[in-house]
């Protein structure tokens, strides 16, 4: 028997279910969602890092679903109260395809699920291999926080390398699964000297007077050929829209190299 009524606390979920024709089982979401636009009606249950569990035990869900460490007391609050859970921890980027064929089974579209996958994998080799055609590829740096500085996690690197990008921090990105252990300081920013910053901070808008008010900050390759670059915040949700970041990253990246070709 497959979940009818499922509470979705992780922003990504619905368009994932929407893909797999299951949206209509959903009774709860994030405050963070953002699409699809018909997921907006579904009322909104909890935040991200905090939320009431009664107020999402109140849904009566056959399963709630969650995602990272941050949903952690969250969902032990909900275990307490005897809700089925289901809890992703997404990294890299083909942890997304993962969740998707997870989330396929849960519903009882795993057919349909392996086409989900199928076209968000094309996609992504079609922004490759434009990327492969770029006569270099620039240095990238990718900001998630700013107090301390953190650089973003293993998908975000990902998406920067798939774009045709060097990520100045990708071995932390990569070995980073905590936000923690993704923590940078100026002075190696500086070392690195990125070509191109993108930058989404968690749940707050990017402050570029900040970003460039930072000791020494002006000598920056990246600050000195106007390359900083905030994206939304969908970036850090690790569902279908990152593959518009994605497009996003390589769009600013290809139009710089051309620049400097």
């Amino acid at each position: 028997m497959y979940p009818d009524k499922i509470v979705c606390l992780a922003a990504e979920i619905p368009e994932i279910l929407h893909a797999l024709g299951a949206l209509d089982r959903v009774v709860g979401i994030s405050a963070y969602t953002t699409r699809p636009a018909a997921a907006l009606q579904i009322p909104k249950v909890s935040g991200f890092q905090y939320g009431s569990a009664q107020r999402v035990a109140s849904t009566d869900p056959d399963v709630a679903i969650l995602t990272s460490g941050v949903q952690k007391k969250l969902a032990a609050e909900l275990a307490q109260l005897g809700v089925t859970l289901v809890h992703v921890n997404p990294h890299r980027l083909e942890d997304m395809f993962k969740t998707v064929r997870l989330l396929g089974n849960l519903v009882g579209e795993s057919a349909r699920a392996m086409q989900v996958v199928e076209r968000l994998q094309a996609d992504i080799e079609d922004i490759r291999r434009q990327a492969q055609t770029l006569t270099y590829r620039p240095r990238v740096y990718f900001e998630e926080w700013m107090d301390p500085i953190m650089v973003g996690t293993g998908w975000v690197s990902d998406l920067m390398e798939i774009a045709g990008g060097q990520d100045v921090f990708r071995e932390l990105s990569i070995m980073g699964r905590a936000a923690s252990q993704r923590v940078v300081t100026s002075e190696q920013i500086l070392t690195a000297d990125p070509e191109i910053v993108f930058a989404s901070w968690c749940g707050k808008p990017f402050s570029r007077a900040d970003f460039v008010a930072r000791p020494d900050f002006g000598v920056l390759s990246a600050l000195q050929q106007e390359q900083i670059h905030e994206l939304s915040g969908e970036v850090l949700q690790c569902g279908p829209m990152l593959i518009d970041s994605l497009r996003v990253m390589h769009g600013i990246i290809r139009e710089y190299v051309q620049q400097r070709s």
